[in-house]
């Protein structure tokens, strides 16, 4: 549910008002714009900075010799 939203400008008088409507199709279309770009690197493996993954190794040992299935 949205709330109609109106943008006064520097003096005070209404410089535009936005419906419910409007805001509520700008959600789902940036919503559905978000989802497709979050699914293009879904797939893909994060790769951390060889110098950053040697500094934790060497700080936490232990956690870089577990295996994980």
């Amino acid at each position: 549910m949205f709330f109609p939203v109106t943008i006064y400008d520097s003096e005070g008088k209404v410089k535009k008002v936005l419906s419910s409507k409007k805001l509520h199709e700008r959600h789902w279309k940036r919503f559905c714009e978000a989802e497709n770009i979050s699914s293009i690197t879904k797939g893909r493996k994060r790769e951390m900075r060889k110098g950053l993954k040697q500094k934790l190794d060497q700080e936490i040992p232990e956690v870089s010799s577990r295996h994980y299935r």
